[in-house]
């Protein structure tokens, strides 16, 4: 396997697997093709990235598998290719150099020319969903159908909008449509999905019309020499990550030492849904047999107890689904059920 540092748009080898919140890695082991991207990386980066694990699977005739791995969303797959040069780690701080002029937003080459679209998905006038197709409609809410699902490509981000009657097959090819835009771009993978009612920040963003334009992208500080050496310089220095010149033999005892670790930390994070996308703080409970009541003041007026989706609780995240959550009209607590 090896590990590479995206670094101006080219590929610099490394030995050790130290991920820089600022940057994008590229791990490749023949029949996988993984591009890790840290949650502070420039899109310019995320965009070399991608080109670059095309052209390394081209190379081999396409037979590779390419899939990108956010910061903290490591699949287990990745972590046990990795475990072998060593413990991962994850440093806040930026080693490689950007290529763009502008590293306080981030934005990549040619963004400033860019039109945000609107697509509507609709099974309505298809037979079958692998015959769907986006269409794209004017940038207004006044294209909003409640029967439908919509798709805004904002550049740097990709909202869904579901319709309070659209259908799961217009929900599972939006979210398919909007993931694929996304990862075009060596995205974050993690398109924003509102529902009909629930979707003002949506309408803002359609409301601000084609030209607007915000990056979510930043880089931890200028990228300059001729910058002072700060603190957190200093903290990570000793943690630089070696390059190929400096590889050295893993013993057997590191590999156990790293893969026992990894194995400790994914144990603590287990809950419900999806490990880390649950918000501890509310309540959750058994769910109960028979009739539902407050579990702080006993209300089982059905009238009373308020049922909404819980977009902190990821059921599953492709095609997306949350799970519900309870609010007491009496008391005013929340809840939710296992």
């Amino acid at each position: 396997m090896k590990l590479f540092l995206v670094d101006q748009g080219n590929l610099k080898e490394i030995s050790k697997p130290v991920f820089s919140t600022g940057d994008v890695y590229v791990a490749d082991d023949d029949r996988t093709i993984y591009v890790w991207i840290g949650s502070k990386a420039s899109v310019d980066e995320k965009t070399a990235g991608a080109a670059q694990a095309r052209t390394l699977d081209q190379q081999r005739g396409g037979a590779a598998k390419i899939i990108t791995v956010d910061e903290n969303q490591e699949p287990n797959a990745f972590l046990k290719l990795i475990n072998p040069m060593g413990a991962m780690k994850v440093v806040e701080k930026n080693f490689a150099k950007t290529l763009l002029k502008d590293v306080d937003t981030g934005d990549w080459a040619g963004f400033e020319e860019w039109k945000n679209v609107l697509y509507r998905v609709s099974a309505e006038e298809f037979e079958g969903i692998n015959s769907m197709k986006m269409i794209q409609v004017p940038f207004a809410k006044d294209s909003l159908d409640s029967e439908d699902c919509y798709v805004a490509d904002l550049g740097n981000k990709v909202y869904v909008w579901q319709g309070r009657t659209c259908n799961v097959k217009e929900k599972v090819k939006a979210g398919q449509w909007a993931r694929n835009i996304d990862a075009e771009r060596a995205g974050s993978q993690n398109e924003r999905i509102f529902e009909e009612g629930d979707d003002s920040e949506f309408l803002a963003a359609i409301e601000r019309g084609v030209d607007y334009r915000e990056s979510d992208a930043v880089q931890l500080r200028a990228e300059s020499v001729l910058e002072p050496e700060t603190e957190a310089d200093r903290e990570t220095a000793e943690i630089q990550p070696e390059f190929k010149s400096e590889v050295r033999e893993v013993t057997p005892d590191e590999i156990k030492s790293d893969i026992a670790q990894i194995k400790e930390t994914s144990a603590s994070s287990a809950g419900p849904g999806i490990p880390g996308s649950v918000d501890d703080s509310i309540l959750t409970i058994e769910k109960p047999e028979g009739r539902r009541k407050c579990p702080k003041c006993g209300l089982e007026d059905k009238l009373m107890i308020h049922e909404t989706v819980d977009k902190s609780n990821i059921i599953l995240d492709y095609p997306r689904v949350y799970g519900k959550k309870y609010k007491c009209g009496s008391c005013g607590i929340e809840w939710r059920e296992k």
